[in-house]
């Protein structure tokens, strides 16, 4: 029962986020640090764009890399240099 909620949010929080353009934010180097706004959900990841008129990154980053979310921000837990392998 407990996986059924967990995934109903998961779905809810992409949801929310990506109608709302959400920033995307990684921990780096102690402090936080915006990678992009949330833009969409693509089945179990959430698609992650940086730059809005220029796109400079896209990002393709599943919703279990979600570390925390408030303040209408989503935390990743993604280190800087992992950033490249959700690139696409």
């Amino acid at each position: 029962m407990e996986n059924s909620e967990a995934s109903q949010t998961n779905d809810s929080l992409g949801s929310y986020y990506a109608s709302r353009r959400a920033p995307a934010v990684i921990n780096y180097n102690g402090s936080d640090r915006e990678i992009g706004r949330v833009f969409a959900e693509y089945k179990d990841k959430l698609v992650i764009i940086d730059g809005e008129d220029k796109k400079e990154h896209e990002y393709l980053i599943s919703k279990s890399r979600v570390d925390r979310f408030g303040d209408n921000q989503v935390y990743f837990n993604i280190a800087e240099n992992s950033l490249k392998e959700f690139e696409f």
